[in-house]
């Protein structure tokens, strides 16, 4: 209630009395002087702008100021700043021809808008031009041109998700996803369902490499990634629909519609988007291992995007959106179910925030909430000719709440406090149709948060010093498994019951970081930092069969911990070359492990499993580096390269060696030692393309490092062409048709084609 209180009484106030002023202009191409439409112009530090029309002019009205700052941008141009505007002036606008934006601005690294050359960290950007010409079937494709993050979603657009680690940590749920700033990682497993964001509404991406648990708490350990989606448009009606066709019977349909819906004072800028699409899939098993029971991985998706942006005052918005998604995806096994094995989720989300100023404080308030029902169908044969047949229903959740205030202290310091505040919770249940097996397992958690950032400017904005702190408590509670009628199947022995007990932690994180420019040519920063991220509540209340065994619950897992040590800059030459380039030292201590407690249990399987726990019990050490560079020559080419390596080590595990292999001076598996990857994208009146080389170094399989996953590398390319109010695209992924085995022994799809079609409306 007092939320939901101070919520009202900062819109009350921001609805407060206000002078209305008019801002009007016109934008052209510098070089033809012809009208440019559909330039963004937007009011510098706000949240409100405009879109200019088929003459290139634009209006912006009930503007309290008399002078403000404009910024205008759009894809393919450099962007102008016009500062100190006034009401009475008609700006004339020239935009250069320019594809690349060698410093791009981001806000997630300090929550505040910053060029890439000035943030105290490396921060990689996919700009509107990547998203515009990668081949991109779904949102994380864009990620794979990023040094040091790696991709897997070995089976493409048919894979059931996509696992995304960066900087030689395995592990989805040690990087944190944001959402339009909103956490997307589940508290029940950690990770995020890709396929809810659809690849249309991506606007920018912003990846901050390195922990930044300092700022955002729980999961950001190795680095975060922030998809920031397009926003609603000043315009009173538009919308675009595309229909679709691909390779293995894939087809679908996706539409936008938007526009300004004149209500209240200021009206509501609204934006809907939904998608639909379906395909047959093909056989991920090697030719060499199939048999009767293999079957296609299939596809069946929809989902819906729902977007409102409410201007309250010149310095004010209140925004809310939702989105809706289901699927329904094939696992490739098929024994006496017509629709095999799958996997379904149904998910649910919503967001809303409101962002303003009161004196001199410019706040940001968020919250959000998301359910999660999964639903699984497992039917297997086993090499004794047992066939079973399993379903797990399971609902889970996430409630979050975000409050910070900005205060500038001066025009060089600049003072950021906040509190976040986190709830998830877990229900599921097995339950086996070939045996009386139940089981029951549940549990929730809550997370409170404060931090505190400092920022400040040395010696004519030379030298900058950020500085953060923040203190994070967890509580485990209410964990439950109950067991029912039990056989070999689940490998209990008689009815469980288990009530968990309730169990806390806390993490202290801080950040110190510096960025030097001495000249417009080079930047050097240095950074310390640490990051954390939690137990999973399937860790902390499941005991079930997994793959290396039977997994007992832990409610004691505590959370891992990452220092990290970095050194990095760049350089850049005008507007055509820009190099960057970091080393990072990571010491992790804490780190969750399996551990055999000496026990084997009769599952009905093809042999004993043994009993494993998991475990704080390791320290690694990992040290890498990664490189990039940007080029563009010409302005219709752009030509961008990246590389990185990391060497990971296991230098303390302390477990029980009478039971447990000692893995000690090993390295983490399932992690590439070196990556690379190359982009060209060339642009021109005649047709545009988007090639992409990515190349995956070797890994290793197993924790003991008994082998190694062989290397691979793939080119994708996108054609496209506009015609005026039509696009048409082709997009090839694997284009020399090498497909490759991931480290499931699962082939992935080969050369894959997808053709689409636009239609764009005013």
């Amino acid at each position: 209630m007092k939320s939901a209180f101070c919520i009202i009484s900062l819109i009350i106030i921001s609805l407060s009395g206000y002078n209305q002023n008019c801002f009007k202009g016109k934008v052209v191409d510098a070089n033809s002087k012809k009208p440019l439409a559909g330039v963004t112009v937007k009011v510098v530090s706000e949240t409100i702008g405009a879109i200019t029309g088929l003459n290139g002019e634009f209006l912006l009205c009930e503007i309290k100021q008399e002078t403000i700052d404009l910024l205008f941008s759009h894809i393919g141009y450099k962007p102008v700043y016009k500062l100190h505007v006034r009401a009475i002036d008609f700006v004339e606008v020239n935009l250069m021809e320019s594809p690349i934006a060698l410093d791009p601005i981001v806000v997630t690294a300090t929550l505040t808008p910053q060029s890439t050359w000035e943030v105290p960290a490396l921060v990689s950007v996919i700009d509107s031009v990547k998203v515009r010409s990668q081949s991109a079937l779904n949102t994380d494709d864009y990620l794979r041109t990023i040094p040091g993050l790696y991709i897997d979603r070995s089976n493409g657009v048919f894979s059931k998700n996509a696992a995304v680690t960066m900087r030689g940590l395995d592990g989805s749920n040690r990087v944190l996803i944001l959402y339009d700033g909103a956490p997307l990682n589940k508290t029940s497993y950690g990770f995020i369902n890709w396929s809810l964001i659809s690849p249309d509404m991506v606007d920018q991406i912003e990846v901050v490499h390195g922990p930044s648990s300092a700022l955002f708490g729980n999961n950001a350990m190795a680095g975060v990634i922030n998809i920031r989606t397009k926003e609603p448009l000043n315009s009173p009606f538009y919308g675009s629909i595309t229909g679709e066709a691909g390779g293995f019977g894939l087809y679908g349909t996706r539409a936008m519609m938007g526009g300004k819906i004149p209500v209240l004072k200021k009206g509501i800028s609204i934006m809907t988007n939904g998608f639909y699409r379906k395909g047959y899939g093909y056989i991920v098993d090697p030719p060499e291992v199939r048999d009767s029971t293999s079957a296609k991985s299939y596809i069946n998706e929809k989902g819906l995007v729902v977007k409102a942006i409410v201007s309250l005052s010149d310095s004010s918005t209140f925004y809310i959106g939702g989105n809706l998604y289901e699927d329904k995806r094939g696992a490739g096994r098929a024994v006496y179910m017509s629709d095999g094995s799958f996997d379904a989720y149904t998910t649910k989300r919503l967001r809303f925030g409101y962002n303003g100023r009161i004196e001199k404080f410019k706040l940001e308030i968020y919250g959000y909430a998301q359910r999660e029902n999964y639903y699984r169908q497992n039917e297997a044969v086993n090499t004794s000719g047992d066939y079973k047949l399993f379903h797990t229903f399971q609902v889970s959740g996430d409630l979050g709440l975000w409050a910070n205030a900005l205060r500038r202290l001066g025009v060089k310091n600049e003072l950021i406090g906040g509190v976040d505040l986190k709830h998830g919770w877990m229900d599921a249940e097995d339950i086996y149709r070939t045996s009386t097996d139940d089981v029951l397992r549940k549990g929730k958690v809550t997370f409170a948060a404060m931090f505190l950032q400092d920022e400040q400017t040395f010696f004519d904005s030379k030298l900058k010093v950020l500085g953060g702190l923040r203190f994070d408590v967890a509580t485990f509670f209410d964990g439950l498994l109950k067991v029912s009628d039990p056989t070999k199947n689940t490998g209990f022995g008689r009815d469980t019951l288990a009530n968990f007990p309730k169990s806390s932690w806390n993490s202290l994180n801080p950040k110190l970081g510096i960025r030097y420019l001495p000249n417009k040519w080079l930047s050097i920063y240095g950074s310390v930092a640490s990051g954390f991220m939690p137990a999973k509540l399937d860790d902390l209340c499941s005991t079930r069969k997994i793959t290396k065994g039977f997994k007992l619950a832990n409610p004691n897992l505590k959370p891992e911990n990452l220092l990290t040590y970095e050194l990095g800059g760049g350089l850049r030459f005008n507007s055509i070359l820009r190099l960057d380039a970091a080393l990072y030292l990571s010491k992790g201590y804490d780190f969750q492990y399996f551990v055999s407690t000496g026990d084997s249990i009769d599952t009905g399987g093809d042999g004993l499993k043994p009993i494993v726990k998991r475990e704080n019990i390791t320290s690694v050490r990992i040290m890498g580096g990664e490189i990039s560079v940007s080029l563009n020559p010409f302005k219709w080419l752009i030509v961008r390269g990246n590389y990185s390596q990391n060497h990971s080590e296991i230098i303390a595990f302390k477990a029980n060696p009478l039971v447990n292999i000692d893995l000690k001076r090993k390295s983490l598996a399932e992690v590439p030692l070196n990556q690379a990857s190359g982009e060209l994208i060339m642009q021109s009146r005649f047709v545009n393309a988007g090639l992409v080389w990515i190349y995956i170094g070797s890994q290793w399989g197993d924790e003991v490092n008994s082998y190694k996953i062989d290397p691979w590398n793939t080119f994708n390319l996108r054609l496209w062409k506009d015609f005026r109010s039509i696009k048409f695209t082709l997009d090839i992924q694997d284009l020399l048709d090498n497909p490759y085995t991931d480290k499931k022994g699962l082939i992935s799809p080969g050369r894959f084609f997808q053709f689409s079609a636009t239609y764009s409306f005013k």
